[in-house]
């Protein structure tokens, strides 16, 4: 008998996500990935932190399952996730000390690994490199029409940068370069710290810059109908510092919760998003907890998605 068997009830309970069970049978709703690298950070380095950090605030003794209420009727969330989805926490990939070309080969074979399954996958970072060789497994595994939802305050749009082709500044770069996905079924928004040059180009070979919730919310509908899959990822750098001052590269302005929640839930009511990500939390410069926080309401929203659309399937 195992030796915490004679302390049950003593002992606290496992991490989970906001106390949604596992399957009993068969494969989770959701898997919840980490992937703990910031070797290509190239200000402040932490964000391998994250994961863990997520972990902890969305802890059932910390948070219930309840959907979020803001910016609409709390008539919509009377039912718990945990009543909802099953989830599992698959954990943390071993990548934190890899160089970046072997960290995106790891990486990569994880995400077709898991796209094998049937599950929606939610990847948690991690600096926003990562979104690139997840990318690179899920079109390996399962090759179709993607759509990618890039909510940054950055273009990530370098061609190297500090003369390094992989990094956090350079992933929609090589995503669109490796052709991973079509730059028409591009959709950013805000892009506030992006060079102007950076954000001319990508116009130019049209992809959309949405600059208001009105714009992004026609531009994904139109994308819905031209992808079989959306890939949503969220750099919490989205959002204004006096939301998320924990993140390595914080830029004045931005987007409010509410704001945010509304992007993603336009998302989601096109009933494609397949996949997601949260990148650029940096525990170590999170002073006071509020972005671990933000980012687990970011979290809650993102699994809310997934349960209306395992809803409506």
């Amino acid at each position: 008998m195992p030796l915490k068997d004679s302390l049950n009830g003593y002992l606290r309970l496992p991490r989970d996500f906001f106390g949604i069970p596992q399957p009993t049978t068969g494969n989770p709703d959701v898997g919840v990935l980490g992937i703990p690298y910031d070797l290509t950070s190239s200000y402040m380095p932490g964000t391998r932190f994250g994961p863990d950090a997520i972990r902890k605030a969305t802890d059932s003794e910390r948070s219930h399952s309840y959907p979020l209420s803001i910016g609409q009727s709390s008539a919509n969330n009377d039912k718990a996730l945990s009543e909802r989805i099953t989830l599992e926490d698959i954990g943390d990939l071993e990548v934190s000390l890899r160089l970046p070309e072997q960290a995106m080969l790891d990486i990569t074979e994880a995400a077709a690994k898991l796209a094998d399954q049937d599950s929606y996958l939610l990847f948690m970072g991690g600096d926003h490199f990562i979104t690139y060789p997840i990318l690179r497994g899920l079109n390996r595994s399962k090759p179709k029409t993607y759509g990618l939802v890039y909510l940054d305050a950055h273009a990530d749009f370098y061609p190297t940068y500090s003369g390094h082709p992989y990094s956090h500044a350079t992933t929609l770069r090589r995503i669109l370069t490796d052709g991973l996905i079509e730059k028409v079924n591009l959709l950013t928004h805000d892009l506030r710290a992006a060079l102007p040059e950076q954000k001319a180009e990508l116009a130019k070979i049209g992809a959309v810059i949405s600059q208001s919730p009105r714009s992004f919310s026609k531009a994904i509908n139109k994308i819905a109908m031209q992808v079989d899959t959306i890939y949503i990822s969220v750099d919490l750098d989205v959002l204004d510092p006096s939301v998320a001052p924990g993140v390595s590269h914080p830029e004045s302005g931005g987007l409010n919760m509410v704001e945010l929640a509304q992007l993603l839930r336009d998302c989601f009511a096109t009933g494609k998003v397949k996949y997601v990500d949260i990148a650029e939390l940096n525990p170590m410069v999170d002073t006071t907890g509020r972005t671990s926080i933000t980012a687990r309401d970011v979290v809650k929203e993102l699994l809310t998605g997934f349960a209306g659309q395992k809803d409506y399937k």
